[in-house]
């Protein structure tokens, strides 16, 4: 009797946003891992801890290393450390909302942040569930996405997400629950989120 081989099927690809107007002007420095500490001043920033790590990996399940992996965000009170940010909520000064990584062997990054606010967008009534910007830059090819929280009451509102959804990519988007790590803050969440681009066109 013989077996046809059967190939492994491919991962659907995280689907793409625009950059957006909140990325950053000027980047600030980089902080490392752990972007909840001022350098400056060894302060702390406000909100709840959140322990962030994925991998990238291309539509084929192949970990791409060495990838830069930006992100940025609001802080806890929803507000961008960002110029045109027309939301009047407060600034924290221990917070800039930007970080970057590259990618280790298997794909894997991770940062330490906090867990981002929601804000209101630009059509009446429409509030930004809190969510997470994502720049994903490889040697061949670049993706742009947003992470969301999940069992975020807004997001069964947001249009965005109600766009991917019905595309059938809604799940692609949000996070999904993670171990904490030793030694984590009483209160600290983490989350895993992988970011799938498009393979070579040689692999």
């Amino acid at each position: 009797m013989s077996h046809k081989a059967t190939s492994k099927p491919k991962l659907r690809r995280t689907p793409h946003e625009e950059v957006g107007p909140m990325y950053p002007v000027k980047k600030p420095a980089d902080r490392g891992y752990d972007l909840t500490v001022n350098p400056a001043n060894g302060q702390r920033a406000a909100g709840q801890i959140l322990y962030l790590s994925g991998r990238v990996i291309d539509t084929n399940g192949k970990p791409i290393a060495a990838a830069m992996v930006e992100l940025w965000q609001t802080n806890e009170h929803g507000r961008y450390k960002h110029p045109a940010d027309p939301n009047p909520a407060q600034l924290d000064e221990n917070f800039d909302g930007w970080g970057f990584a590259i990618t280790d062997a298997e794909g894997g990054w991770k940062f330490k942040t906090i867990k981002p606010a929601a804000y209101p967008a630009s059509a009446p009534g429409w509030w930004r569930p809190p969510h997470i910007h994502f720049d994903v830059t490889t040697d061949y090819c670049r993706m742009c996405t947003q992470m969301y929280f999940p069992g975020e009451p807004l997001n069964d509102k947001d249009l965005l997400i109600s766009r991917h959804r019905a595309l059938g990519d809604g799940e692609l988007i949000v996070a999904k629950p993670a171990p904490l790590p030793a030694g984590a803050e009483p209160d600290a969440i983490a989350l895993t989120f992988d970011v799938v681009v498009n393979a070579r066109l040689t692999d």
